[in-house]
């Protein structure tokens, strides 16, 4: 049989649902999941017995989801028990719409005297950041990026910056250049990490946040991976 292949979103999910299962063994009484009862046990493991007062829920803290062999539940009551599990939606804020921030055109090669001027601009941009003046600095950054469209890291920082002004899509576009130009680069996925999490989609920011610290651990990226995480388990359990 052809192996499946594993996606790195359903590589996610397999290991959220293992951890389920390790906090609650009950999960693995399932009819539904007799085929991972039975590899378990083919190998010579064994698996708890199910307490009389074990639910079978599916372990997920307040979760509402239920085995087939729940009793049946009217819409109504459907509805209530899906109203009550909630998304912490702190922090998350109504989506930019702005027109697109000039990109640089990636078919043009700079020549050594623009790669130049292009730090050079970047060194002004950077020095308004660190005064705060956002404004000018993504002004100053784009220059830069005009005269070096291929330089990955200046579309990161102007994401940055855009993220701080709580334009969260306007990141995301920056990012994206920059990722489409260095899949490696750590800010470029964790800036749209936090952008994806501004606006309210977990799962992509668990992801993101996820590789940037694997590519390069940083603690406010960790900080931003913990704050996404809860609400990504409860996606999950509402799929």
């Amino acid at each position: 049989m052809e192996m499946p292949v594993l996606t790195e979103k359903v590589t996610e999910q397999l290991k959220t649902f293992t951890q389920q299962c390790i906090n609650d063994s009950s999960l693995l009484h399932d009819p539904k999941l007799s085929f991972i009862k039975e590899l378990i046990e083919h190998y010579g493991g064994k698996i708890p017995e199910v307490k009389a007062n074990d639910s079978s829920d599916c372990g997920f803290e307040k979760c509402s989801c239920k085995s087939e062999s729940a009793e049946p539940q009217s819409e109504s009551e459907s509805e209530t028990e899906e109203s009550d599990l909630k998304l912490d939606m702190t922090g998350v804020i109504e989506p930019d719409e702005d027109a697109p921030q000039k990109m640089g055109n990636l078919s043009l090669q700079p020549t050594e005297e623009e790669i130049a001027e292009s730090q050079a601009i970047r060194s002004k941009a950077v020095s308004e950041f660190i005064e705060k003046d956002y404004e000018k600095a993504i002004q100053l950054y784009t220059e830069a990026i005009v005269l070096n469209p291929q330089a990955a890291l200046l579309y990161a920082k102007r994401g940055q910056i855009f993220l701080l002004l709580s334009k969260p899509n306007a990141c995301i576009r920056d990012c994206d250049r920059a990722i489409e130009l260095n899949p490696d680069s750590a800010a470029a996925h964790k800036f749209r990490g936090r952008a994806y999490h501004l606006l309210g989609k977990f799962e992509e920011a668990a992801n993101d946040l996820r590789l940037a610290c694997k590519l390069d651990f940083d603690e406010q990226a960790d900080l931003w991976l913990r704050d996404a995480t809860p609400n990504v388990s409860t996606v999950f359990c509402l799929a």
